[in-house]
């Protein structure tokens, strides 16, 4: 069967000490400001919503402190790809050393998917086979990533919650998910993530290009989670109750809008900046949690004004979300569209193989009715993802496998062409490249193509690309993943310095960024090796908690002294680069559960 899993969550804490003094571990009353931020990573999990207690940092004294203002229900894989701003607390100076998470799984909504695309909604079992409830999960962060809050100077802890490690499927009928937490910290920006940052207005500074937020992150509608402000430039959008601008007059219709405004703004960490610079804001009644229901998903199919969506997670303006395989959407002529890349989209553009988020009205006592009216919302058009097999490379066309990670026989392209003979054809799917350079594709090697489907009833082509991915194994970022059950002795050995891996009695799985599975099935990983420059390599054992190695030569000797003291590995995951003729990974990131 199969290794699911799902790559991280994320808490981002930036640590500024605005006080004078040392950053002792005295009980002075110095104290500095740490901003928490929330991430998860693309995986195979279609809802992971567990309820979030504390993050509780522990200064070198003893000193304890709880950087979650409350109890937050998070469903991590809504945070694909993404930092979310999560709070800016204060906290007092000095030196802290480890971190415990305490996660709630009492009312957890897990749904996983098997290789069909069908959908399961899992119980969470421990490792003896029993029904989770609470856990925390303990890290010792090392000697090199203490956070050591000093006067006038930034420092900041990325906390990784690898839920493939911490994750595996036992079964999928009855579908069951056996979890130990396992998580890594680090100290650094993830520059290369989109950043998001959710709130109500409190200033626009127009003279400064800047604007101001309580921070409010997911839906919550109260909690003391601080203060944000990020940048904008001329080049930044906004969508404002509907409506679209840029640059200055979106800047001047913000500063019209009253305080404790719903706002959302996404943009990329910006290092001479220190802080976000902000690409698109949205505002108002355009903002998810600002009075309406919100639906998220896929359209499967569509008929007339009826859309049929997939994958849908419907989250109730009053209640906590919930997840649905398929949810009827309606729209009418007048709905607003939004999002598309030329500003200019009607319900048109909603057609087969769309990511959308709608707002609109859902009767949440009536989930047998299975329908989302959007009449009198709006629909937001999302950045799509298509995989598939090159049929013919000018003009291009694959044999399409996935629409945003699902099979494509999960999707009905009735409607799509401009007559029954013209649509849209899974099996050469015609894609609009304008521009784009696809001197490099060649026949029947796979890609990735990231843009929206063709309006519907107006193929072809099929699909407009904003981007076309050409992976190649010498540049593509590999995730290796094995699960062995417990007393399966021999998975990995320690040789020299390299992990050597047997995963005959394991389950496994090789990924390669922007190649489906079916290409990676054939290759073989029989070793890895930690890039000795630079990475972070954890290692959890059972009693013990978790310990942190920013040197990959202290990580594998610890690995060997516990394989000779008789542990064995329960689960091992790795990132970083893959070489198909050696069969070996070079990892900046490894983590271990004995």
């Amino acid at each position: 069967m199969k290794q699911w899993s799902l790559w991280a969550f994320l808490f981002l804490g930036s640590v500024l000490l605005t006080a004078c003094g040392g950053g002792s571990d005295s009980s002075s009353s110095e104290t500095g400001e740490l901003q928490l931020m929330l991430t998860d990573a693309e995986e195979d999990f279609l809802t992971y919503q567990v309820t979030l207690q504390q993050v509780q940092l522990e200064r070198r004294d003893g000193t304890t402190v709880n950087v979650l203002p409350l109890a937050t229900e998070v469903d991590f894989v809504q945070y694909q790809d993404l930092n979310e701003v999560f709070a800016v607390m204060s906290i007092p100076a000095g030196r802290y050393e480890s971190v415990t998470l305490s996660m709630d799984y009492t009312d957890a909504e897990i749904v996983i998917q098997d290789d069909t695309g069908t959908s399961y909604m899992a119980d969470v079992v421990d490792g003896d086979g029993q029904p989770v409830t609470t856990l925390d999960v303990d890290l010792d962060l090392g000697d090199g990533d203490t956070i050591n809050i000093r006067p006038g100077r930034l420092a900041r802890l990325t906390l990784d919650l690898d839920l493939a490690a911490s994750n595996h499927i036992v079964s999928f009928e009855p579908a069951l998910v056996e979890v130990e937490p396992f998580i890594m910290g680090r100290a650094i920006v993830d520059e290369d993530r989109e950043h998001r940052v959710r709130g109500l207005l409190k200033r626009v500074d127009e003279a400064a290009s800047s604007i101001s937020l309580n921070i409010r992150p997911l839906r919550l509608r109260r909690g003391g989670f601080g203060d944000f402000t990020f940048q904008v430039d001329n080049d930044t959008l906004y969508e404002i109750d509907g409506i679209e601008y840029s640059g200055e007059v979106g800047l001047s219709a913000m500063a019209a809008l009253a305080t404790d405004t719903p706002v959302v703004a996404f943009g990329e960490y910006d290092a001479r900046l220190d802080g976000q610079l902000a690409s698109h804001v949205i505002a108002g009644s355009s903002v998810a949690w600002s009075g309406k229901d919100v639906l998220k998903g896929v359209v499967r199919a569509r008929n007339g004004n009826t859309l049929t969506i997939g994958g849908a997670v419907v989250e109730p303006d009053d209640q906590a979300a919930a997840f649905l395989t398929e949810i009827t959407l309606v729209v009418d002529s007048e709905t607003p569209v939004t999002g598309y890349r030329l500003g200019d989209a009607t319900i048109d553009n909603l057609s087969v193989g769309q990511r959308i988020l709608a707002l609109g009205r859902f009767n949440s006592d009536l989930f047998e009715n299975d329908q989302f009216d959007a009449t009198d919302g709006l629909v937001r058009m999302k950045l799509n993802r298509i995989v598939g097999q090159v049929n013919a490379p000018m003009p291009l066309a694959l044999d399409l496998a996935w629409i945003n990670r699902r099979p494509v026989a999960r999707y009905d392209f009735a409607g799509t062409g401009m007559s029954d003979v013209e649509d849209a054809d899974p099996a050469n799917y015609e894609i609009d490249t304008a521009t784009l350079d696809t001197s490099g594709i060649t026949t029947d090697e796979w890609i990735q193509v990231r843009g929206y489907p063709t309006a519907f009833g107006s193929a072809p082509e099929d699909f407009d690309a904003v981007s076309v991915i050409n992976p190649s194994l010498e540049s593509a970022i590999a995730k290796f993943v094995a699960h062995w059950e417990e007393g399966v002795a021999g998975g990995v050995t320690v040789q020299g310095n390299d992990l050597v891996l047997d995963t005959a009695n394991a389950r496994s799985y090789l990924h390669l960024r922007g190649l489906p599975a079916v290409v990676t099935a054939q290759f073989e990983l029989t070793s890895i090796t930690g890039d000795t420059n630079e990475g972070r390599f954890a290692l959890l054992t059972r009693g013990e908690g978790i310990r942190l190695y920013r040197n990959y030569i202290d990580f594998v000797t610890a690995v060997s002294a516990k394989l000779n003291a008789g542990h064995t590995v329960r689960h091992l995951s790795a990132s970083g680069s893959y070489s198909d003729s050696s069969e070996q990974m070079v990892a900046t990131g490894i983590m271990v559960r004995l």
